[in-house]
């Protein structure tokens, strides 16, 4: 009868040095959000602050702590950004620093969807593998085979879970309020909110989803509201002739 294979201490020096290029690569995804977040501040100013500050909050949360957790949020922050390519999104969402700074030409639109796809990929790559930082106990979508991994970093899971379901909750409600606003600077702040809420709700949710919690229910619900309130915003921003 085969043996398990004894899980190793959690100051193992592999796992150390794990912990130490986790951090590391956190602290490079937050210098280029936060860059990209200062860019769009700087170009739209204090009057529309909610796309620019959705990069520069997850350059903060990334900052906090090695935390595997975070790299699903900057993964769906990048695929979220592909939206902005659609015409006519960015006059309902806000300006896309990413466009700001390399232009809008279709020859920049094509090379800037294959960069933001790449980043995407790349970040949810390192999530896959750095959430094992969990531990493999009760984790979902492992290998059965993989070797014992003992829980390194403190689990966030259940916590970020009912942020993920209270944070769609609140872009959905973001999107539902603009309908009957006629000021168009407030309708176009609360539908910027609202696809921040998406963003977070969904970045969020899925990390939890994807890691050992007692919450993955309630992630998912997070998931749920997070695209639904992408969506409300781009159908009200549309109906309203915003977009």
């Amino acid at each position: 009868m085969a043996t398990t294979p004894a899980s190793p201490p959690i100051d193992h020096p592999n796992l150390l040095l794990a912990v130490g290029r986790l951090r590391r690569m956190q602290w490079i995804w937050a210098v280029l959000f936060a860059g990209l977040g200062g860019l769009a501040l700087a170009s739209t100013g204090i009057g529309q602050p909610f796309l620019p500050m959705t990069w520069i909050t997850i350059a903060a949360i990334l900052v906090a702590g090695p935390q595997p957790i975070y790299l699903s949020l900057a993964a769906v922050a990048w695929g979220f950004s592909l939206i902005f390519l659609v015409p006519g999104i960015p006059q309902t969402l806000g300006a896309d620093p990413i466009t700001l700074l390399l232009g809008g030409g279709p020859v920049e639109v094509i090379a800037l969807a294959v960069v933001r796809l790449v980043l995407l990929i790349t970040a949810w790559n390192q999530f896959l593998l750095f959430r094992l930082l969990y531990g493999t106990q009760q984790a979902a979508g492992l290998d059965p085979a993989l070797p014992p991994i003992p829980s390194v970093v403190a689990n966030p899971s259940d916590r970020v879970a009912m942020w993920a379901r209270w944070l769609g909750f609140l872009g959905l409600m973001a999107a539902v309020v603009a309908i009957p606003l006629s000021g168009a600077m407030v309708r176009a702040n609360l539908l910027a909110a609202a696809y921040s809420g998406a963003v977070f709700a969904v970045g969020l949710g899925l990390g939890a989803a994807f890691v050992p919690t007692q919450r993955r229910g309630t992630a998912l619900t997070g998931v749920a509201l997070g695209c639904a309130s992408l969506l409300a915003a781009l159908l009200v921003g549309r109906a309203l002739g915003t977009a």
